[in-house]
């Protein structure tokens, strides 16, 4: 499997950002068959990395901890 990612952070007003993320996910072997039915764990997991960021951007809360955003470790 081979995985790119691109983001963007821009000023979009004042105290706000726009962050833009692209991801590129390319599959190798039997990965290739399972891709298609992949694609939802993939942006719903994007998606949960997006959120813990905003939550430490904005309130400085820390993902890392137990219970903040349903993850630990």
């Amino acid at each position: 499997m081979w995985n790119a990612a691109r983001d963007r952070l821009t000023a979009s007003g004042p105290g706000s950002t726009l962050w833009v993320s692209e991801n590129e996910y390319r599959f190798t072997g039997l990965l290739r068959l399972a891709a298609p039915l992949l694609r939802g764990a993939f942006v719903k997991q994007s998606r949960q990395h997006l959120a813990d960021f905003k939550a430490f951007a904005e309130s400085g809360t820390d993902v890392r901890q137990a219970g903040a955003g349903g993850r630990a470790g």
